[in-house]
């Protein structure tokens, strides 16, 4: 049986079960919100959709009890309004909620893979992890999976080619110092240096055409969600399946000391082999940075309550 959770009902929780229901993704879905009302209400509009369903699936709210079989559990909290004052507005709200939902996950005895969407991303997944207190492996964020799927986009069009044809990574922060690492980087298996189908891609504006990507999104709705849903099904897919998927996603990274978004295969246990491969020197430099600035956000947040 396929048991998910998802705390957190806002914009990208609520689309999660949408099509987690409407797709015939899971047998029973537990949603958590911190306004009773609202789970209600998603509860009934999702029971209603579901008479005209082949499948059915048993959706349970407001119980943390319910999560301690389950197999995946999605944290989606937060409030997304406050990336229009800056990227890392939600640190210390979050930072809070974290602490207190991480506690109430602890209890219910969940053991399973544990994703979170919160931001900011890489420094949240390690509260989490902490507050849980479940293995590094099962405990993961969505890292730069998105920017590296907008930056596959734009090279893409750029060089007139499927985005299926394009692989790499971007290491660092999800919203936040990003490195991307043009090293890893293959079209129709050839590196950036070589001629794409005639065309020699420009490494700057790239950057710069993926990173508009998601400033028309935010400026347009004032949050993602589409994109991040998507991958997010894509992981629990590649969980359900074991499939070893490559994906950068927010990992505690032993070199680094901290979580960061590096890519590791993805399976049945969450996390297995890290990709370890062979960077530009310039590439390993900026990871170590947005290591950095993610030790300090932790630091920062151990000294709110004088840790």
């Amino acid at each position: 049986m396929r048991k998910i959770g998802i705390i957190g009902l806002g914009h990208v929780g609520q689309l999660l079960a949408n099509q987690l229901v409407m797709n015939g993704k899971v047998d029973e879905l537990v949603l958590i919100d911190e306004k009773d009302q609202l789970a209600v209400a998603i509860q009934a509009d999702l029971n209603d959709a579901q008479t005209v369903l082949a499948v059915h699936t048993k959706i349970i709210i407001q119980d943390y009890a319910a999560l301690a079989d389950a197999d995946i559990l999605i944290t989606a909290f937060g409030k997304s309004a406050l990336l229009n004052q800056q990227p890392m507005a939600e640190l210390e709200t979050s930072y809070h909620q974290a602490r207190e939902i991480g506690n109430k996950i602890f209890k219910s005895d969940f053991s399973g893979i544990l994703i979170n969407l919160t931001n900011p991303n890489e420094a949240i997944t390690a509260v989490l992890q902490q507050s849980v207190g479940l293995p590094q492996k099962q405990v993961i964020g969505i890292g730069t999976v998105v920017e590296t799927s907008r930056l596959y986009r734009a090279i893409a069009e750029a060089a007139n080619v499927a985005a299926a044809n394009v692989t790499g990574f971007v290491y660092g922060q999800h919203d936040g110092h990003q490195v991307f690492a043009w090293s890893t980087v293959r079209v129709n298996g050839q590196p950036l240096t070589a001629a794409i189908n005639g065309h020699h891609l420009d490494q700057s504006q790239l950057k710069i055409k993926a990173n508009l990507s998601n400033w028309y999104t935010l400026d347009g709705l004032g949050y993602n969600v589409s994109a991040v849903t998507a991958w997010t099904l894509r992981i629990i897919t590649a969980i359900y399946a074991d499939e070893q998927l490559a994906l950068p996603v927010a990992i505690y990274q032993p070199q680094y000391s901290t979580y960061i978004s590096f890519p590791a295969l993805i399976g049945r246990q969450g996390i297995g082999n890290l990709l370890l491969l062979k960077l530009y020197p310039l590439e390993n430099e900026e990871i170590k940075s947005a290591a950095a600035t993610i030790k300090h956000q932790l630091d920062s947040l151990k000294n709110i309550e004088g840790e």
